[in-house]
């Protein structure tokens, strides 16, 4: 059997070309938004991703938290962060469209309302982006039990 005969031959028109794959739109929900890991981790190293051209142009990052702040506000916070802790000098272009993408939903952690609200600000934010959905729990969870 002649293994050169099986296989294909390189197109020559795609030598040089990048065959990585395309990024499909998402959405990424980040409960405990307002939280150092976040601040820190989380929203530098997506920032690098979008700098980079490896985050789909058709994200949403969704933070959740408790304390009361409007969308603009957490997102001048996070770009704040970004700046300080990010491993690639932040580009003001790169980070106006990164920031169009991020979104804040308040609510209490144990509010069942607060949910269906998300899910309902999810519905609105953009429906395309919802194909695959990422939900990070950035923050520590109480319990009663004295073995946590």
């Amino acid at each position: 059997m002649n293994r050169a005969a099986d296989q294909p031959e390189p197109n020559p028109l795609r030598e040089g070309l990048s065959t990585r794959a395309v990024p499909q739109p998402c959405t990424i929900v980040i409960f405990g938004a307002t939280g150092d890991l976040t601040n820190r981790k989380l929203i530098p190293a997506l920032y690098n991703l979008a700098a980079d051209g490896d985050l789909p142009p058709a994200v949403a990052i969704v933070g959740f938290a408790r304390r009361e702040k409007t969308d603009d506000q957490f997102r001048s916070e996070l770009e704040e962060a970004t700046r300080k802790f990010s491993r690639q000098a932040v580009r003001d272009e790169i980070w106006k469209t990164f920031a169009q993408s991020i979104f804040y939903h308040q609510s209490e952690f144990g509010d069942e309302a607060g949910y269906k609200a998300l899910a309902k600000r999810l519905d609105k934010i953009d429906k395309a982006a919802r194909a695959a959905t990422a939900f990070f729990i950035s923050r520590r969870l109480r319990t009663n039990s004295s073995r946590f």
